[in-house]
């Protein structure tokens, strides 16, 4: 993205909103470079100043998106403290971040235009996932230290399966335009007991 210092004419940020719009609305395949510009509006030039290609400003638009969940601080350096309460916080965002109205429509766009356009999908792996996945990792790698985890677990498989038993029932009816059949509580507590074990003083058919 486009560091605010940059942009001292807010340029780039309405560059980003054309294309978001544009992208929802026509597809990645249909939107031009010059349609962003009219959108925008601003000169070619100035476009391609800020943004060479229109990988670049899908990348630029992705990450935009993602800033919601990635730049907040999620997520403690220490294994201090209980990491239940931690990691519900940590999922409310992650769901805060689905709902908002672009996520699904630009995942959706993804998984429809990739096949045409391979550097669709990396630009939301890079822009956004890999930051999700690898500072979980990097979590779960402190409460393994902590003696959370167990000690031949690995890391990044646990920060994988946790966020698939959170995704799963939650996040992919979203994208399918289905309902959700569980309650997130017990989605979350059910993740939570897999990684953690089951909390004290859990009944049996919490966990």
């Amino acid at each position: 993205m486009t560091p605010l210092k940059l942009d001292k004419r807010g340029s780039a940020a309405r560059i980003r909103a054309a294309a978001r719009t544009l992208f929802l609305e026509r597809g990645y395949g249909a939107t031009s470079m010059d349609a962003v510009a009219a959108a925008a509006p601003v000169s070619k030039r100035t476009l391609y100043q800020y943004y060479p290609g229109k990988a670049d400003l899908f990348a630029a638009v992705i990450a935009e998106v993602w800033s919601f969940f990635t730049e907040a601080p999620l997520l403690p350096d220490t294994a201090q403290g209980d990491p239940r309460p931690v990691l519900r916080a940590y999922v409310d965002r992650l769901i805060a971040h689905w709902e908002q109205p672009e996520v699904i429509g630009l995942l959706s766009l993804i998984i429809a235009e990739a096949p045409r356009f391979p550097e669709l999908s990396p630009a939301y792996f890079q822009a956004g996932k890999l930051q999700v996945t690898s500072r979980l990792a990097a979590y779960f790698a402190l409460l393994q230290q902590a003696g959370h985890i167990a000690d031949d677990a690995d890391p990044a498989l646990v920060a994988a399966q946790f966020l698939g038993a959170i995704k799963e029932p939650l996040f992919w009816p979203r994208v399918l335009g289905g309902s959700i059949g569980f309650a997130v509580e017990a989605v979350v507590e059910r993740a939570l007991a897999g990684v953690l074990g089951p909390a004290p003083n859990a009944r049996a058919d919490q966990v």
